[in-house]
């Protein structure tokens, strides 16, 4: 995917709307996770999430924006399982929340048919 068209480097919505949690086995150091540990919040004894989005509607720690290139996750390779699963097109079809955030900050909603 080109950089210039990937929808998400203009929004970056998901990553300052959601509670990021998870499972705290995907935080590093315990030989199978990856997520940073010093960017992650406890929950309780079983989840964590990014720093800043304990409450929701938080930014995430470990989002970036620059004019030049827009929103990036700044540990993208090393994100925990919510943020691989949120897909911009579900079934073929925008996802439904994306399309809300986008639109709640003056975006255009997502193309029916994933374009770029």
């Amino acid at each position: 995917m080109d950089d210039l068209t990937n929808p998400c480097f203009e929004c970056g919505q998901c990553c300052q709307h959601f509670r990021v949690s998870f499972y705290h086995a995907e935080i590093e150091g315990n030989n199978v996770g990856k997520v940073p540990f010093a960017l992650t919040s406890q929950i309780n004894d079983h989840l964590v999430c990014m720093k800043g989005t304990e409450l929701g509607k938080g930014r995430c720690i470990a989002l970036n924006y620059a004019e030049e290139t827009g929103y990036r996750c700044s540990i993208y390779e090393l994100r925990p399982t919510p943020c691989r699963e949120f897909e911009l097109y579900e079934n073929g079809k925008p996802n439904a929340k994306c399309n809300e955030l986008r639109v709640n900050i003056g975006l255009s909603p997502l193309p029916d048919k994933m374009t770029f």
